[in-house]
């Protein structure tokens, strides 16, 4: 079970994040801090690592870099209460810091510095298994939707900022938003790797219930193997467009025009602005729309 999940906000050259708290359970031998750095969406930065400053307890932090030799965290009374090392993974990137614990002590904290020019935001998971720090974490756009009689067709963004890739197990073919909802999933990726964004897509027909200016919010969980439900729940809004897409006696003129401006006699039944019968706009017809 990952027990802690962790995002810094973006940081700026030499900036270091705020403390991040965690627990080591008593007895834990090791504690393992799985770390990935972003830029932006499809692109892996690859630049310098950060520092990790660790604290354990009431002493100062200390900084533990990639690829040194491991270094002694002190407790409260100064003793040396672990060991700390941090190396890159085989991922661009990601860094796995390892907390080897000798003594009991507490409480824990984290902070991670960016060294890089570029603004960088991090993402971490922690546990005392390896294994459970690789984990996906997805991020969905909130789409708005436009339903037309015809459908239409919408992209909805997936990025993965975890450690492990992401993977989506709605079907295509399946309801976006439940069975009342006019959005059907067309395609998704079957993978999102880390630092990868994707594209959902999806297929919008009409809301029931005829037509207007209005619209409905639905809500979707999609099924994938983040373990935090609510990063993969969207709630999104379909909108019928501003005006019908033809037009209908008994709801009104295609073109953009809302109030019927009659013409000068004979046409006093014809739109000014439109040059449609009144019909189109909801009132009584032209009896005569064939003069003799």
């Amino acid at each position: 079970m990952v027990f802690e999940p962790f995002r810094t906000d973006r940081l700026a050259k030499n900036q270091t994040s705020s403390p991040i708290e965690f627990v080591v359970l008593l007895g834990a031998e090791q504690t393992f801090l799985r770390v990935i750095a972003h830029s932006k969406p499809n692109v892996v930065h690859g630049g310098r690592p950060p520092t990790f400053l660790i604290t354990a307890g009431l002493s100062e932090p200390t900084a533990v870099d990639e690829g040194t030799d491991p270094v002694d965290i002190p407790g409260s009374g100064r003793a040396t209460v672990a060991t700390a090392a941090c190396h890159r993974t085989t991922e661009e990137d990601t860094y796995l810091v390892t907390i080897n614990h000798n003594a009991p002590s507490g409480p824990w904290r984290v902070q991670v510095k960016n060294n890089e020019p570029e603004a960088l935001q991090f993402v971490g998971f922690i546990s005392h298994t390896e294994e459970e720090t690789l984990q996906s974490w997805a991020e969905f756009s909130v789409p708005q939707l436009l339903g037309r009689e015809t459908g239409t067709t919408h992209g909805i963004n997936v990025y993965n900022i975890g450690t492990n890739s992401l993977i989506i197990e709605d079907v295509s073919g399946s309801q976006l938003g439940g069975s009342i909802s006019p959005c059907v999933i067309k395609a998704r990726p079957d993978l999102v790797t880390p630092h990868d964004e994707s594209l959902i897509t999806v297929k919008c027909g009409p809301l029931e219930g005829g037509r207007g200016e209005w619209s409905e919010t639905f809500e979707h969980t999609f099924s994938t193997n983040d373990p935090n439900l609510t990063h993969s729940r969207i709630r999104f809004e379909v909108v019928w467009p501003t005006f019908p897409t033809m037009c209908l006696f008994d709801e009104g003129c295609s073109v953009e025009c809302k109030e019927f401006e009659s013409r000068m006699p004979p046409d006093e039944f014809q739109c000014e602005t439109c040059l449609h019968d009144a019909g189109f706009h909801g009132l009584p017809s032209n009896p005569e729309p064939f003069p003799p």
